[in-house]
């Protein structure tokens, strides 16, 4: 019966991590993909967790791409930029020399004039704005996209947060919201490579699963296998069968003369 209440017990501590947990990454999505550290041991503090522990949680939340600020991560060694990217970083640093940086005063003003819509404004603050965008990018780097590709991003969500901002009926224009909007168009790019990575490996798992289903009945019956045998064979659609046949081309062969 101990041993019951001690699983029990072990089993309802691992749900209130996850939910904590949970909360934690809520609370980041609401704050544009960050958070502090600070916030985020408000958050866990029932969890009793030590400074090794909360250590561990940072990385994991980093490893998802969101931003602890203020936090002691465990020291890992930096990746190094490929050749590409150390040209494309090279080069837009070159670029941002020559745009024109605004003074804090500047700022508010030109803040007031995008709101309402004033193109030369908006031009202006998306240059000043570029170093930032390298900035929240560079966060996001060596997570399976090209620093130029997060940067690419990071300045499509800078031009919708400065063009949204003055269509929205209550329009905000700070630089905390401009900062939220390329964090967030930086993560949900990297959120749909990352979906069509993953579908990727699965068509490509069912392609190989595919040639060795052709292989083994081709063996066994002494000639070319239909679709409609490979549907029955794996218990899979013949549409799908089919779909999977277009991919692979002239790589795979099959008797197609069953076909209606």
């Amino acid at each position: 019966m101990k041993r019951k209440r001690r699983i029990s017990d072990l089993m309802d501590e691992q749900s209130k991590f996850k939910e904590a947990l949970a909360s934690v990454t809520i609370r980041a999505e609401e704050n544009g993909g960050k958070l502090s550290a600070e916030e985020a041991k408000e958050l866990l503090k029932d969890m009793e967790f030590n400074d090794e522990q909360m250590s561990m949680i940072y990385a994991y939340l980093a490893s998802k791409g969101y931003v602890v600020e203020g936090a002691v991560l465990p020291e890992k060694e930096q990746e190094p930029y490929t050749e590409e990217e150390e040209e494309f970083l090279e080069q837009y640093r070159k670029d941002m020399k020559s745009m024109r940086r605004q003074t804090e005063e500047a700022l508010q003003e030109l803040f007031s004039a995008a709101l309402a819509g004033e193109q030369e404004a908006i031009r202006l603050l998306t240059e000043h704005y570029m170093e930032k965008v390298l900035a929240v990018a560079e966060e996001y780097a060596h997570r399976g996209m090209l620093i130029q590709d997060l940067i690419q991003e990071g300045n499509i969500g800078l031009l919708m947060g400065l063009h949204g901002a003055a269509d929205a009926e209550h329009g905000e224009l700070t630089e905390d919201y401009l900062e939220r909007e390329i964090r967030k168009t930086i993560r949900a790019a990297m959120d749909e490579q990352s979906g069509e990575t993953r579908v990727g490996e699965e068509v490509t798992g069912k392609l190989n699963k595919l040639a060795d289903s052709i292989t083994e009945l081709t063996e066994d019956l002494g000639r070319e296998v239909s679709p409609e045998e490979l549907s029955v064979f794996l218990d899979m659609p013949l549409d799908e069968i089919e779909d999977l046949l277009r991919i692979a081309g002239d790589t795979i062969e099959v008797d197609r003369q069953e076909q209606k």
